[in-house]
């Protein structure tokens, strides 16, 4: 075998090369131009595409420009204006500093750039992405996928520089308008709607290498994912898992498990401290001192999270407030003996078996109820065993298999005494404009009102008595994260299962014996009674067998 020579790549090779690595998809080419455009001292600048970034993507501004012998130089590799030495690197100010960018999106799509003739700045204009190299074309995702991603990163940059009028314009419709009045709250409210906007807590804290400023949510307010937690350092959107469970950690005991807060924080801190170079798209970032820095994260969120909470009171939980000391139990240290205050009413009504009914083991009736422990589970016996029920486990597997039936004979829908305004940020009304004939197929009532604006008329009949806009978000998340690589059928699974968790009776939830009885029903009528259609347990049965052994019998 010939040994190969070693030889130079062709320019034009190197180019494809780098643009593999800086070029994804269309929302790459939008951020990179963007960041130019910012880094030109632009107090505006407005993005237009066609066919979600495919058939074009023009971003114009009103920045310092460039002469034609500077837009020459930037076409060539390794060309810029935002640093001269090694020094420079480790004190990154601006956005975009490796001048790799333009040439590498001018090798896969026509470009063309040009001096704005009635204004200051520049106008850039990549035609036919990928056109020379199909392979990298055929993975882009669907329009509505591109255009989400496109319009979130925008939605990131008008959030950061909130100084700065964005409108994002796609296929001749406005889809994003951001003020520029330099208020964060406002450019907050263009992306994500003026009722979130109004539901969230401004914080502001200093600590050793800097300052933390934002938003958080209050603790009424979550999401299913971590989409809505955004974190700026210096103005740069980045990406650390650290930050997010300094964020996380300061919401636990106040919001369920399973969901996340809503937070647009900025971290303003020595660039000595930070290095942006540890990713090719500098999307992450490492501190210096991370351990500081997300001590500092939990306490300003803390301190924010402290001037809504009434002290003693945990938001999410069923912690309990003594009115007096009077009310809470005592000793008398002399004999041992616990004395407490106690209010008759405070104490749950007598088994269900002794009140005036009579139950018999059937069919139907395959279980006795005797007792609803901690408002959450439910102690039965069938005259043999114990059977200790998880009421929102049970209700879910009954609800979902009612959802499947309706799946193949029609949905029972509930219309709204008053309808919901349900306001989303780009990507994700994107992503229900593509799914809003699947939505309503199962029970939704759903019509546009505005560019990012719908209306919630209706939901399935199990979800009427659900917090219905909070429903919608999550059903949107799960969309989101599913796309179209999903199989329907997955997804019509996936979709009720959400359904049913959301619309459940929840732990904590008083049930008088008639509904546990009727639950008890249901779910020994359900195709699967032992498990919730996530697979958990709906019910765990103690011997007598079990009983003997733990009393040493």
């Amino acid at each position: 075998m010939e040994k190969p020579s070693i030889k130079l790549l062709p320019e034009d090779l190197i180019n494809k090369i780098a643009a593999g690595e800086v070029v994804e998809r269309p929302a790459s080419v939008a951020k990179e131009l963007i960041e130019n455009a910012i880094d030109a001292g632009s107090t505006r600048i407005v993005i237009e595409i066609q066919e979600a970034g495919k058939k074009l993507i023009r971003v114009s501004d009103n920045g310092c420009g460039m002469s034609e012998e500077e837009i020459k130089l930037a076409l060539q590799r390794h060309s810029t204006s935002k640093i001269g030495s090694l020094d420079d690197l480790f004190n990154i100010q601006t956005l975009g500093f490796r001048g790799e960018a333009l040439p590498s999106i001018a090798s896969v799509s026509k470009m063309k750039i040009e001096k704005n003739p009635s204004a200051q700045g520049i106008t850039v204009e990549v035609k036919d992405l990928f056109y020379n190299t199909p392979a990298r074309r055929k993975f882009l995702k669907a329009n509505s996928t591109e255009i989400g991603h496109i319009g979130d990163i925008i939605s990131k940059y008008a959030m950061a520089d909130p100084q700065i009028a964005f409108k994002f314009i796609s296929d001749g419709k406005t889809l994003l308008n951001s003020p520029g009045t330099g208020q964060l709250i406002e450019a907050l409210a263009a992306v994500y709607g003026p009722e979130l906007a109004q539901g969230l807590i401004e914080l502001s804290s200093t600590f050793a290498a800097g300052k933390i400023f934002g938003f958080v949510s209050r603790p009424n307010i979550s999401r299913i994912d971590k989409n809505y937690e955004t974190f700026y350092v210096n103005k740069r959107y980045i990406r650390n898992f650290l930050l997010n469970r300094a964020l996380e950690e300061a919401f636990r005991t106040l919001i369920p498990n399973n969901r996340y807060p809503v937070a647009l924080l900025f971290i303003d801190i020595d660039p000595h401290e930070i290095d942006v170079n540890v990713h090719p798209t500098k999307r992450e970032i490492k501190f210096l001192k991370t351990q500081e820095v997300m001590d500092a994260v939990n306490n300003a969120v803390k301190t924010a999270l402290s001037k809504v909470i009434e002290p003693g009171i945990e938001v999410g939980s069923k912690a309990w407030q003594a009115e007096s000391f009077d009310q809470l139990p005592t000793t008398n240290y002399e004999t041992g003996q616990l004395t407490a205050h106690l209010n008759l009413s405070d104490f749950p009504e007598p088994p269900f078996a002794l009140q005036e009914q009579e139950f018999r083991i059937s069919s139907v009736q395959p279980l006795i109820p005797l007792f609803q422990f901690k408002q959450t589970y439910i102690i039965a016996t069938d005259g043999e065993e114990l059977v200790l029920i998880d009421q929102h486990a049970a209700h879910e597997r009954i609800l979902y298999d009612q959802l499947s039936r309706e799946s193949t004979g029609g949905s029972n829908l509930q219309s709204l005494l008053i309808p919901e305004t349900i306001e989303l940020n780009l990507a994700e009304a994107e992503v229900l404009k593509n799914n809003i004939e699947y939505l309503k197929s199962i029970g939704f009532g759903i019509e546009e009102f505005g560019n990012n604006s719908f209306i919630l008329r209706a939901v399935p009949a199990v979800a009427a008595k659900a917090a219905v806009k909070q429903l919608l978000f999550d059903l949107i998340s799960e969309l989101q994260e599913m796309e179209k690589s999903v199989q329907l059928e997955v997804k019509k699974e996936r979709m009720r299962k959400l359904v049913a968790c959301h619309s459940a009776i929840k732990a904590g939830d008083k049930l008088n014996h008639i509904e546990i009885n009727q639950l008890i029903r249901d779910l020994f009528a359900a195709q699967n009674p032992l498990t919730c259609p996530h697979g958990r347990p709906t019910m765990v049965r103690v011997t007598e067998q079990e009983l003997k052994k733990r009393f040493g019998r």
